[in-house]
């Protein structure tokens, strides 16, 4: 008596569908999405005074070509670069108070502009990092 062995069921996989599913989703989002038109009147809206409003304090990091790195005008040694970000942040501070501008040098070593964002990053500060344009 001779035992059969079971057969064995290859899996595939039909890629076909998962782009018939790809092109629903994109005329679903298409067609659900919300259109907007702009107006072509001119509108002033109203203004009001609420009384003096602060203006977020800005902190500038500059790193230069030697590897200095200068806060707002003051020169910091890299040990104490997070201490110093964080002086500038109050209790209640939002994101516009908190984001560090770092300009650096393009010629400025890898490693000191590293750790320049790192710590900014330890900071818990938003980072914002300046560019010159292209002419």
């Amino acid at each position: 008596m001779r035992i059969r062995r079971a057969r064995r069921h290859k899996w595939q996989l039909s890629f076909a569908s998962m782009s018939d599913i790809a092109f629903l989703l994109i005329i679903f989002f298409v067609v659900a999405g919300k259109i907007t038109q702009t107006s072509e009147h001119k509108v002033v809206l109203p203004s009001v005074e609420l009384g003096e409003r602060s203006k977020p304090r800005n902190i500038e990091l500059v790193v230069t070509r030697e590897g200095d790195i200068f806060i707002n005008g003051s020169r910091v040694e890299a040990e104490a670069l997070k201490q110093e970000i964080e002086s500038y942040f109050t209790p209640d501070a939002g994101e516009e108070e908190k984001t560090v501008v770092v300009h650096a040098d393009r010629d400025a070593e890898y490693g000191a502009v590293a750790a320049a964002i790192e710590a900014v990053n330890q900071a818990d500060a938003y980072l914002e990092l300046a560019v010159r344009h292209a002419d």
